[in-house]
């Protein structure tokens, strides 16, 4: 009877968003409205809306889950992540209300030209759509705590529900309903404080300290290792300073997510306290999932259950299902549930604009009537959030292949997008910024990523089977071959040799050797480290590489080529990079 009760609820809720969705069907006749509110959206709103979009249950499962599981260490420079949002926003935002973008793609057009833009577009779009599939997978790991639902039928029951309303109601929708879920998670996060605090000894604060005491603070901090740049620790201090310090450009430069909600204020001035509300929630919200996480370690520290089996991802679940009275669990889910709704809405409202605007109007069907792009809006809402449904399913398989957290879950399917940040921060800096430079990086990159992507997963798979059986050798886990170096190296090479030659370099052909020749030296580059750490630290045992490690090599060397690229014509930068934002733009480029 009790669990009819909470599931009531859930259900009450998911009724109310389909309401909303419903209520602005008919207040969408034109594109601006229905993907940028008709872009006099206040600012409060937007900043409620921002912030819950980039919470999502990703964090609400892996912070509490980490900490339970390992330890704070992971999250401990977040504050500076979520604070650099700010000073990124005076760095690229203004530009996109200059131009009335509707993505931050069109500013990369006028920097570069029409390739760039879709290239970037493109690696933007498939990125995001894979987060997307990971808050699926994310809440999947929720409900299965909590009520012991599949992963599976979860991830189905949630996707379907999001497209519903998303589709129906378009980005006043997706503001409004994430204005509603705030404060439905935030009564429901008090609450659960209140209750956590009640539940131990000392508190909330004798969580913190009891967790502290047992390693689950920030021990990384005490070792020589953590210090030290090598991929066979989990976590590393320096790439997570780097991280802390650029990764939050990306969603303030290039993430429709983040910037479709800026562009609904009336002005950048506007969006900017937008962007400050979003980052002063952001930080809160960090500390009160951290606490948590203390809070829920030390109580199972203290309390044994076995049916966790150690999953940490689920305790947080399991104790409001488990440890609080009717009908809360009930309204704590809808609250869990509101943050995943949030986040769904506005992925699925901003990768259709991106389709609408970078792809379908550019490549497949340049004159539409107003009605007809909200009708191919709404068509590509619906699509999108299937095909997050069904990459969901792949990180629930994944999951339970490589036996991963939903920290980690995500590192495999993650190969596109490394070049997205780097073209806008040279567009905004330099006059030399040129096509021919992002077009190599991104192919180099996106070989980085998946060279890897598969380093990752096959000396993971290694030392698993070696933990299991250590007479069959240490497999993909032992010292790497430097066949694997000079092959992709040599291959890479000589398919962009022919570029070089300016007689052969206007042809399709050559084109596309050397772009597929930039993956695969960016894989070779990979291999070379991979054969280089492999060989120095491989000794007794099999080693697997971090999902959290990541040189930004190729990035920095980027960056000096930049410098020796000649400028620019006018029309190219000025009004358009920071050392010429005052002046005005030359039309026609």
């Amino acid at each position: 009877m009790e669990q009819w009760i909470n599931i009531s609820i859930i259900a009450i809720y998911m009724i109310v968003v389909i309401g909303v969705g419903f209520f602005f069907t008919k207040k969408n006749e034109t594109t601006e409205n229905y993907l940028l509110g008709g872009r006099n959206m206040p600012y409060l709103a937007v900043g409620l809306s921002m912030m819950m979009t980039l919470l999502s249950s990703i964090s609400i499962v892996m912070i509490p889950g980490e900490i339970f599981n390992h330890s704070m260490t992971i999250f401990s420079l977040n504050v500076i992540t979520i604070a650099m949002g700010i000073p990124y926003y005076f760095l690229f935002v203004r530009f996109y209300f200059k131009l009335g973008s509707f993505t931050p793609y069109e500013y990369l057009e006028r920097r570069y030209d029409h390739t760039v833009r879709a290239v970037i577009a493109v690696s933007a779009f498939y990125s995001r759509v894979m987060y997307l599939g990971m808050v699926l997978y994310a809440s999947s790991k929720i409900f299965q705590a909590a009520y012991g639902w599949p992963c599976r039928f979860t991830i189905l029951l949630v996707g379907i529900i999001g497209i519903i309303y998303t589709v129906m109601g378009g980005m006043k929708a997706v503001i409004w309903t994430d204005v509603i879920q705030f404060f439905v998670l935030a009564a429901g996060t008090i609450f659960i404080l209140c209750v956590l605090n009640n539940s131990l000894d000392g508190g909330i604060i004798g969580g913190v300290i009891y967790a502290f005491k047992h390693g689950h603070g920030l021990p990384q901090y005490s070792t020589s290792e953590f210090y030290t740049i090598t991929p066979y620790i989990r976590l590393c201090f320096w790439l997570m300073l780097w991280n802390a310090l650029f990764s939050s450009m990306g969603a303030v430069s290039s993430d429709q997510l983040n910037v479709q909600r800026i562009l609904t204020t009336k002005d950048w001035k506007t969006g900017l306290k937008s962007q400050c509300i979003s980052s002063g929630l952001g930080i809160v919200n960090t500390i009160v999932l951290c606490m948590i996480g203390f809070a829920i370690y030390a109580y199972y520290a203290q309390n044994p259950d076995p049916t966790l089996a150690g999953d940490g991802d689920m305790a947080f679940f399991h104790f409001i299902a488990t440890k609080t009275p009717t009908p809360i669990p009930g309204i704590f889910m809808a609250a869990m549930l509101a943050a995943i709704m949030s986040t769904l809405d506005s992925g699925m409202n901003s990768m259709s604009t991106v389709w609408l605007k970078e792809i379908h109007v550019k490549f497949i069907n340049k004159k539409m009537t107003p009605e007809k792009e909200v009708s191919v809006s709404r068509w590509a809402t619906f699509l999108i959030g299937a095909f997050a449904i069904l990459l969901g399913l792949g990180l629930d398989f994944s999951g339970r292949w490589l036996s991963q957290s939903v920290t980690e879950v995500g590192t495999i399917f993650n190969m596109l997008g490394a070049a997205t940040a780097p073209a806008f921060l040279f567009a905004v800096l330099s006059k030399r910024a040129n096509s021919l430079l992002i077009w190599a990086y991104t192919f180099f990159a996106a070989g980085e990523a998946i060279g890897k992507n598969i380093w990752y997963a096959l000396s993971r798979t290694a030392v698993q089977n070696w933990e299991k059986n250590p007479e069959i050798g240490f497999g993909w886990g032992g010292k790497l071959d430097v066949v694997y170096v000079l092959f992709p190296v040599i291959a890479g090479a000589l398919l962009c040799l022919p570029y070089l030659s300016k007689k052969f370099r206007p042809y399709l052909s050559v084109k596309i050797a050397a772009m597929i020749g930039m993956l695969i030296l960016g894989i070779g580059f990979t291999n070379m480290l991979w054969w280089a750490y492999s060989n120095m630290c491989v000794t007794t045992e099999p080693l697997a590489c971090s999902f959290a490690f990541g040189l930004p090599c190729s990035l920095i060397i980027a960056f000096v080529i930049l410098w020796f690229c000649p400028v620019q014509p006018e029309n190219k930068w000025r009004g358009l990079t920071i050392a010429t934002v005052g002046q005005k733009t030359i039309p026609g480029n």
